[in-house]
């Protein structure tokens, strides 16, 4: 199931930013989360037909490709919808909702699927009212943004890789268009240093994200015997700091300087992840776990916002779904090589190892930033 969830990104990724860029992003999202509503219904009406989980693995495959497109679209669409002024809010707002809607879903999804009236009121079972609530969910989302107002910039008809095409056409029109299009996006970044710096923080994040999800949950589980239940403890709790961490960053965010509140919450990742050997009580697990959820917040936020206020109108879409392809990228191979290095070194000092690069890296550009405001400040002055 992981395969089919994530291969969409692995393989589409790039193209999906190409065309989200040359559609109307507003209907990229109507038309995902339509067909977002058919696919949460084919589900289980597939598996009861067939008897069989691989149409069901055909269909999560189609609908994590509607993802695809439509969270480029979304992310691209939000400094239409805000003042620049407030783009760091919104992203703070979605980032907010966005965890919290997932943590409530997780914990409702148990409710609905164990819940005995659908089976004596329904005759069905509670896994398949569960895909038909989250079919209902797409549709009203679907409707929610046909009637949502927003004014897209017309597209500029001279530039030949913006003129609107479908997705066969532009296959058609052979790799090498879409190859120039990616080369366009990847000069941007390297030519913008914002963009630059937020594709970097990339590694970073994805190296603490391996870390927690291959090292930290089997010690809990198996080293610390606290069990699967300790694990779901746990991840509630750094869900929770999640939120608290998009909220005060939607709060406070604007009063610092952007760059630097985010290498300073990697700071505080890498310090945590390097004190995870040392934990032997529940509660201290438990505060590690907040501080880091607090901490990983604003690192998303960030990025996003960075992208949406130095990234061109017609290059956001790609320059997201690259992002996201880098994301999986990375994560993937990430988790072959901390698994094999685990074996090599032990996980002890690969927790020590680990923290302590992604502080010292982060401390790194923080020098780096400085000197180099420092530098700007003397050329102003002379």
């Amino acid at each position: 199931m992981m395969i089919f969830i994530t291969l969409p990104v692995i393989i589409f990724g790039p193209i999906a930013g190409i065309l989200v860029d040359r559609w109307h992003k507003k209907t990229v999202m109507v038309i995902c989360d339509a067909l977002r509503t058919l696919c949460a219904l084919l589900i289980p009406v597939l598996f009861l037909i067939t008897r069989s989980i691989y149409p069901v693995f055909v269909i999560v495959f189609f609908m994590f490709l509607l993802a695809l497109f439509f969270n480029a679209a979304r992310s691209a669409i939000i400094p239409n919808l805000v003042s620049k002024k407030r783009i760091l809010t919104a992203n703070a707002v979605v980032n907010f909702v966005s965890r919290g809607a997932t943590f409530l879903g997780m914990l409702a999804g148990g409710i609905i699927v164990d819940w005995k009236i659908w089976h004596r009121v329904f005759g069905i079972a509670g896994w398949t009212a569960a895909f038909i609530l989250d079919a209902i969910t797409f549709a009203v989302s679907a409707i929610l943004l046909y009637v949502m107002k927003v004014k897209l910039p017309d597209m500029p008809q001279k530039v030949e890789h913006l003129k609107p095409v479908g997705f066969f056409l532009l296959l058609r029109g052979g790799l090498s268009r879409m190859w120039h299009e990616l080369v366009h996006a990847v000069k941007m970044i390297f030519h913008e240093k914002n963009l630059g710096f937020a594709m970097a923080t990339i590694v970073l994040m994805v190296l603490a994200g391996i870390i927690i999800f291959i090292l930290v949950v089997p010690t809990v589980q198996q080293e610390m015997a606290w069990g699967t239940s300790g694990v779901s403890y746990l991840a509630a709790i750094g869900a929770i700091g999640l939120l608290v961490g998009a909220y005060l960053t939607g709060i406070f965010g604007h009063h610092f300087d952007l760059k630097i509140s985010m290498l300073v919450c990697f700071i505080l990742v890498g310090a945590s992840l390097a004190m995870f050997p040392f934990l032997t009580n529940f509660w201290l697990f438990a505060i590690v776990c907040f501080v880091c959820g607090v901490a990983i917040s604003p690192v998303f936020i960030g990025q996003e916002t960075l992208i949406h206020h130095y990234a061109d109108e017609f290059v956001r879409g790609r320059i997201f779904s690259l992002r996201d392809w880098i994301l999986n990228g990375l994560s993937a191979l990430g988790a072959v090589v901390i698994g094999i290095l685990t074996a090599i070194i032990g996980k002890d000092y690969l927790f020590i190892f680990s923290g302590v690069g992604i502080a010292a890296l982060a401390m790194l550009g923080w020098l780096i930033l400085a000197r180099g405001k420092s530098n700007s400040i003397s050329q102003n002055h002379a």
